[in-house]
């Protein structure tokens, strides 16, 4: 079978989609490695959304209610 273009190109968009796909889980796998170590050091559970951080860290800095 000849080299088709059309073929290549859907292989090479393939490819580069597994590696986009793959190097984002291994972002996210790191960052809940790091939320895990700072729930060590802050002796607290870290939420992982980005509100219920903010709630915590007010809470931390003593600006906000517990709960």
């Amino acid at each position: 079978m000849a080299d088709d273009p059309l073929h290549e190109a859907g292989r090479v968009a393939r490819e580069t989609l597994y590696v986009g796909v793959g190097l984002g889980l291994l972002g996210f796998q790191a960052l809940q490695v790091r939320r895990r170590e700072l729930e060590r050091e802050l002796g607290v559970a870290v939420p992982p959304r980005p509100a219920d951080l903010t709630r915590l860290l007010d809470r931390i800095a003593g600006r906000g209610e517990p709960g």
